[in-house]
């Protein structure tokens, strides 16, 4: 993987530092680790429908439904709950 979305710094019980690299799914907004020259394909795939990196358990899905959708959806309905006065 040519370039990682974040950087994950975690610290030992004996006071190290280990930094690790990352990315966001694009569907379910998990941090996934990604060691240096990974493949996509080793640590979860890309998405053939939005074309974002996501992590193993969304690949097990086979569907594209990206963190986006799934906000504006959840909005919209909070909208519609509030216009019925509940």
């Amino acid at each position: 993987m040519r370039k990682p979305g974040g950087v994950l710094i975690l610290t030992t019980n004996d006071g190290r530092q280990e930094e690790t690299d990352t990315f966001t799914c694009a569907h379910c907004n998990k941090i996934v680790p990604v060691r240096p020259f990974q493949r996509p394909e080793d640590i979860g795939g890309r998405c053939g429908g939005c074309g974002g990196l996501i992590c193993p358990d969304c690949v097990s899905r086979g569907t594209c439904d990206p963190i986006e959708e799934k906000l504006a959806r959840a909005e919209a309905a909070y909208h519609a709950r509030r216009s019925y006065g509940i």
